[in-house]
């Protein structure tokens, strides 16, 4: 693995990582905010997965949380979604976002991919989740298979990359 420098308040190389989920996620109740879930590691550097939602850093900066959700709703009516961010279970201040999710139509279910970055300022053992909450429960976090005509690659329910930005000054 790279070295990292903090001695200078710069990186040799900056801690990242990469996560993604190949998984459908479900929501039971429309007060309820879940967890979003991964279930793989792509690459990571000094930023990484437990829990299988909390993205942990282990050193002290600002970094970049950088997401896309692949939403579903099978319902014939547009429903909302709210995402948001939490830092050690605490959610944090104006990181939400509304999206609506088109309604199913001519026999097709209505998709949208909820991207957005967040810039975070954490400590040493800090991690991040992300939450959803829906509307109606049509409407849900999907993985979609490899397909072909043409032959295109899978689609993850949920990719996630997180990169240090900045140190924080003391």
């Amino acid at each position: 693995f790279p070295s990292h420098d903090m001695t200078g308040g710069r990186f040799l190389s900056n801690p990242f990582g990469a996560f993604s989920s190949e998984s459908d996620q479900t929501a039971a109740s429309t007060t309820v905010a879940y967890a979003i879930t991964y279930d793989a590691t792509d690459i990571d550097d000094s930023v990484y997965l437990s829990n299988s939602s909390r993205l942990n850093v282990t050193y002290r900066g600002i970094y970049n949380l950088q997401f896309s959700i692949q939403f579903v709703n099978t319902d014939t009516q547009i429903h909302d979604v709210d995402v948001w961010a939490a830092i050690n279970g605490t959610n944090v201040s104006n990181s939400n976002s509304r999206f609506s999710v088109p309604n199913r139509h001519g026999g097709v279910d209505g998709h949208l991919i909820a991207a957005l970055n967040l810039f975070l300022s954490m400590e040493a053992g800090d991690y991040v989740e992300l939450y959803w909450a829906t509307t109606n429960t049509a409407v849900s976090v999907e993985y979609l298979a490899a397909a072909s005509s043409p032959t295109r690659p899978a689609t993850p329910s949920v990719i996630a990359t997180m990169a240090f930005v900045s140190s924080i000054p003391e």
